[in-house]
């Protein structure tokens, strides 16, 4: 597929999955070790104490979003992530120029994940700490709060890391008003998919362009409960 059609032109994500390695596990080889001594052989002395268990969760795919500004002076205002847990096609629509076939989806479970927002003076809707150019950032890194910024979502701890099998719509607001959008799909393997997004109503987004066929994950349906006060019908399989 034409990478060129994945990419917004005004934000684009650049991707790359998280390598984490794997130590052989340690009661295993002991285990070996016992079952081939022999009788004779002195017992084994205990070993050293390793150092403590690393329980920190593995970071997921790393999402890196690049921005451009068509106006002189402006500057990133907030920026926001919205997590889904499932999508479904709605319908296709024509590209533009030649542009390929866009896809209308709409998200299912949307959750807010990340928000950052420019440090704004006490007194002045103007940001802090000087030039305007201080703001006009060209990246952003999924997590990473840049210098002169604050986090709104979520609060006092850094956003999950990105997670498989789910989608996350990253929105970018301008100083001068302009917003643009781009859908990623994080895959069962952490790699990642983007594509430039259109809002439509409601939780739907046009994606651009060229959608794969196991693009959306619907979600299961689910299981009607009786309503209250009615008992369940009797299972007309027992004896």
């Amino acid at each position: 597929m034409d990478a060129g059609r994945r990419i917004a032109a005004a934000v684009r994500v650049a991707l790359a999955a998280a390598v984490v390695g794997f130590a052989p596990m340690a009661g295993c080889a002991t285990h070996l070790k016992s079952a081939l001594a022999t009788a004779t052989t002195p017992p084994a002395q205990p070993a050293p104490p390793g150092p403590p268990a690393d329980d920190t969760t593995p970071a997921g795919p790393e999402a890196k979003i690049h921005i451009s500004y068509a106006h002189p002076g402006d500057y990133l205002a907030t920026l926001s992530v919205i997590k889904y847990s499932a999508a479904d096609p709605v319908t296709t629509t024509p590209g533009v120029n030649g542009t390929g076939v866009g896809s209308i989806i709409r998200f299912d479970g949307g959750v807010p994940a990340w928000q950052i927002d420019d440090e704004k003076g006490m007194f002045s809707d103007l940001p802090i700490g000087g030039s305007k150019s201080n703001f006009a950032i060209p990246e952003v890194i999924y997590g990473n709060v840049p210098a002169h910024f604050t986090q709104s979502t979520p609060t006092g701890d850094p956003p999950e890391p990105l997670e498989s099998d789910h989608y996350y719509v990253f929105s970018v607001t301008r100083a001068s008003g302009s917003i643009s959008y781009e859908a990623v799909k994080v895959n069962a393997d952490g790699s990642l998919e983007a594509y430039a997004a259109d809002p439509r109503a409601g939780t739907s987004f046009r994606l651009c362009c060229d959608l794969p066929a196991d693009f959306t994950i619907t979600a299961p349906p689910e299981a009607a409960t009786p309503p209250s006060g009615v008992d369940s019908p009797p299972d007309s399989s027992a004896p």
